[in-house]
């Protein structure tokens, strides 16, 4: 659960979605460093949390996993893959634009309405969610 906090600072949001989810686990030196989660449904797929420790950040972990979920979504003949992530999560936004998803749609003051305590990260506060979309 905490490195799924990482991505998600939800403990309920998690507890609703992580049964639903096809769950991936990223191991090094035999310790779990991070974890994607993939919800696939009638022709598209969401990754819906995608977290690494922070002691792995920046080393292209990341940018591994979240291709490995894009390559399971395509093997499942999934033509399209959705990501959502706040407009204060800069990294995160840059590394789904550079693997190919391009932004489609945001939902304005979501983090405000569905989040009981503020969020701030980059010194920006994260108000609303970001939907990216990969099509194959």
């Amino acid at each position: 659960m905490d490195l799924l906090l990482l991505a998600d600072e939800n403990p309920q949001l998690i507890r609703e979605y992580l049964p639903l989810s096809q769950i991936y686990l990223l191991k090094l030196k035999g310790e779990t460093q991070g974890v994607g989660l993939l919800q696939v449904q009638e022709q598209k797929a969401e990754i819906v949390n995608l977290a690494i420790a922070p002691s792995y950040q920046g080393q292209g972990w990341g940018k591994m996993l979240l291709l490995h979920l894009i390559e399971v979504a395509r093997q499942q003949d999934c033509p399209r893959v959705l990501i959502k992530t706040g407009n204060s999560s800069i990294n995160q936004f840059a590394l789904y634009q550079r693997v190919g998803f391009d932004l489609i749609d945001v939902r304005y003051n979501y983090f405000l309405e569905a989040y009981p305590q503020p969020i701030w990260e980059n010194q920006i506060q994260c108000k609303h969610q970001l939907i990216l979309e990969l099509r194959f």
